[in-house]
């Protein structure tokens, strides 16, 4: 049965990583934490249940009502920044293998993927951004600056569909610099001058989740492609906090291989026209884009149509912002104390994993003592009013009345 389970769910073969994300939350005696859980290769594990889960504070197991425990699409999901980098070269117009045009498909996905986050709720901004540079064969270009980076919409906002639908109007006609528009978005929420992106450190709201997702159905084509790559690989190991998402629109470099019957993966050597040559439209640098989601913690797809696209965005959501969520009540909640909370996971095909200690501790102010405490206070003042009170009055009458009788 378990080796059945593990076929079923290949994810939950494989070593998984539980991570508590960011700071436990604690108001009052209550406290709040949020899960991701994943694989290794950082793909989200979905569907667990809250009978998967097991807290301990203290090294001491605590446990936890059903209702206290949520799904990632139960959670209001944490606060985020996204910017969809679309590749708008001539080669968007070519079909795709199940024949819808690639631009059309590639749109439809990201409308879902917007919706879906709108559905979600909480304070999701996305900037679509198409890009592509001007060619001898074609004077239209859209490029990077600032302007066109800094679109944010809410997802629930209307005009993200607007947009949308305007560039689902156009005809995409540029040539591809794959590593320019990526080294600009990330420049561009490496800001940290930028206080949308990065917040106080006294700041006690979450910080923000950063976030690319590059969609490209081609290849840098531009000279010094190492050098180029080499300095974008600089750079995303210096903002590590901006996570990457790569998906290539199109066949593998393997698929190609085998379609133009070359024996092989593709390589760039192989682009050109005539028998056994890869046509420049179809060929699509898999493993750059998949190297480029690596180094930053994303995941690199690859999607030959717009139904796998559409899967592949919602997969990078889920990587996002796909998080559980567990809240308890503090077994020792004296105020000020500093308390450390761990979680194990479970998974059907019998494996565990646990996260790593975190931190919090139970404010001083805000909320009421305990009630031993509250009635020893009422003792206390009972027994300070006696004394400092009642007792003073008690005497100071007895003397004026012992001084009334001698008179």
């Amino acid at each position: 049965m378990m080796i059945l389970t593990t076929l079923a769910n290949p994810s939950l073969a494989e070593n998984k990583i539980a991570e508590i994300v960011g700071n436990p939350q604690v108001t009052k005696n209550k406290v709040t934490v949020r899960i991701k859980v994943k694989t290794k290769d950082d793909r989200p594990i979905m569907g667990l249940q809250d009978t998967d889960f097991k807290l301990t504070v203290d090294k001491k197991e605590i446990t936890f009502k059903s209702q206290d425990w949520k799904s990632p699409e139960e959670t209001t999901p944490p606060p985020a920044y996204i910017l969809v980098l679309l590749d708008m070269s001539g080669s968007m117009n070519q079909r795709d293998s199940r024949g819808s045009k690639k631009i059309t498909g590639a749109i439809r996905a990201i409308r879902k993927f917007t919706e879906i986050s709108s559905e979600r709720g909480g304070k999701t901004h996305i900037s679509i951004v198409p890009f592509g540079e001007t060619s001898s064969r074609c004077r239209q270009g859209y490029p990077i600056n600032k302007n066109t980076l800094d679109n944010f919409l809410l997802a629930s906002d209307f005009k993200l569909q607007n947009y949308l639908e305007y560039l689902d109007s156009l005809r995409p006609c540029a040539s591809t610099n794959l590593y320019e528009p990526l080294t600009k978005a990330i420049r561009f929420l490496g800001n940290t001058n930028d206080t949308r992106f990065y917040l106080p450190e006294d700041s006690p709201e979450p910080k923000p989740r950063l976030s690319i997702i590059l969609l490209s159905d081609g290849y840098h084509n531009k000279p010094n492609e190492a050098r180029d790559f080499n300095t974008l690989k600089t750079l995303l190991q210096r903002n590590n906090n901006i996570t990457v998402h790569t998906l290539g629109y199109g066949l593998t470099q393997a698929q190609l291989g085998n379609k133009y019957k070359l024996g092989r993966p593709a390589t760039r050597a192989d682009i050109g026209t005539g028998e056994n040559k890869v046509p420049a439209e179809e060929f699509v640098e898999d493993d750059k884009l998949a190297e480029i989601a690596k180094i930053t913690g994303g995941i690199g797809e690859f999607s030959p149509d717009a139904e796998s696209v559409s899967e592949s965005l919602q997969l990078f959501l889920n990587a996002l912002l796909g998080e559980y969520e567990i809240t308890y009540t503090e077994p020792n909640p004296e105020r000020g104390s500093q308390h450390f909370v761990q979680v194990e996971v479970n998974s059907p095909d019998g494996t565990q994993v646990k996260s790593k200690p975190k931190s919090y501790r139970i404010g001083v102010f805000g909320w009421p003592l305990p009630l031993g405490i509250r009635l020893i206070m009422f003792l206390l003042v009972l027994v300070m009013m006696s004394f400092g009170g009642i007792l003073p009055f008690y005497y100071w009458g007895k003397h004026l009345k012992e001084d009334a009788l001698r008179d």
